[in-house]
């Protein structure tokens, strides 16, 4: 019985240990990004690991935020740095499903877009706007 029990942890460790892959072609990847309108989709995600940021122009001092993503597994956080470098949003995306947000206002101009992506499975889809 204890010799079946630890081939049953030996068998649960060894599943649990999937490697972390980047995010790659597979995961189907689209970004949009024009001034007053960001988005960044990607699916099919399984164990991905990533810290991607792009540089968006905002005219306006708040975004809005819109998000659609489901992350089943792991984590995403999505950071916001205005014009001047100050985190104007910083918010785990797995936590909630569907969020209609805003920014805290900031300097327009060009700001960052940082998702830092941690042995994350499900999809991404963040949209940011201006108001």
């Amino acid at each position: 019985m204890l010799r079946a029990r630890l081939y049953l942890a030996l068998g649960l460790a060894a599943a649990c240990q999937d490697p972390v892959v980047p995010l790659g072609p597979e995961n189907q990847v689209t970004v949009t990004n024009q001034p007053g309108l960001f988005r960044l989709q990607a699916k099919d995600m399984n164990n991905v690991i990533a810290d991607t940021s792009f540089i968006w122009v905002s005219a306006d001092s708040q975004a809005r935020i819109l998000h659609n993503s489901l992350v089943t597994h792991g984590e995403t956080d999505l950071h916001v740095l205005d014009a001047r470098g100050v985190e104007i949003y910083s918010h785990e995306l797995s936590v909630v499903y569907e969020t209609d947000t805003l920014t805290d206002k900031g300097a327009p101009g060009s700001w960052l877009v940082r998702f830092d992506i941690k042995a994350a499975t499900g999809e991404i889809d963040v949209t940011l706007e201006t108001p």
